[in-house]
Parts: structure tokens; sequence; C-alpha cells
């Protein structure tokens, strides 16, 4: 017999990912990242996108999202320099509340999808987050 009411769907990601995959970014808050970057066997050299480098974690180096004078081709530009020369670092995007999004041409899920590294999105809340899953360790 056919359902006639609507299934319930959610917007937000069930299933969190294990691991950032290239390709596949995930999503934490600052502190969540920095707690799962903290349990790998050797955690990778990490990278914060974000327009002021004091909004950097410690350890993290910066790469700017935004820069006055600067057009969203020249962003993404500097971002695939940024990959050539770094190509095991992983990315950290800032994307919290509050905050400008990287100025790109490309829709940023694109940008961040074609990266072939791993791609750690950073949130305000995470299980809220409808564009890419949370990311959670195993126990």
């Amino acid at each position: 017999m056919r359902q006639k009411r609507p299934l319930d769907v959610e917007p937000t990601w069930r299933y969190p990912l294990p691991m950032p995959m290239p390709g596949q970014p995930v999503c934490a808050t600052e502190f969540e990242a920095m707690e799962q970057l903290a349990r790998l066997p050797s955690p990778p050299k990490m990278f914060f996108w974000t327009d002021e480098d004091r909004k950097c974690p410690e350890g993290w180096s910066f790469i700017a999202s935004i820069r006055e004078g600067v057009p969203p081709s020249g962003i993404e530009a500097e971002l695939a320099a940024w990959a050539s020369q770094y190509p095991k670092a992983w990315l950290a995007v800032d994307l919290r509340d509050g905050m400008l999004p990287p100025s790109t041409v490309r829709p940023l899920e694109d940008v961040l999808s074609s990266l072939k590294r791993p791609v750690i999105v950073v949130v305000s809340r995470s299980p809220d987050h409808e564009d890419w899953p949370q990311w959670v360790l195993p126990e």
C-alpha cells in the first residue's frame, strides 16, 4: 500500500564521516576539529583559509580568503598555488557565523570538492550544517 503522507526527511546530514577524504569536505567546529586532529597518530600540517591571520588556531598556518584589491580569481589562484606547494597539507575553511565566505569565482562547494586533499569546513554548529557531513572519528 502506498504511503500518502510525506516522508520525514531532515535537511542536515544524519551520518558523519570518520575521516575527511579528498574531494569530500567535512564540517566541524573549531574545538571539534582541534580535538579530532589531536587524536590522529600523526596530525597533518593545517592551513586555515580565513580573512585574518589572528583567527588561526595555534599551530595552524594562514591563507587569505579575502584581501582588499584582490579579485576572486586571484584568491582562487593563490589557493591553487598553495595546493601545489603543500601537497600533503590539510585545509580548514572558516565559515563560522558572521564570517565572510572565501572570495571565489566558482561556487565554494566546487572549489573545495576539486581540491585533492582533506578539507575541514569550520562552522559554528556542526550538527546543524546542511552542506557537509560532520567529522566524527570512531571511538
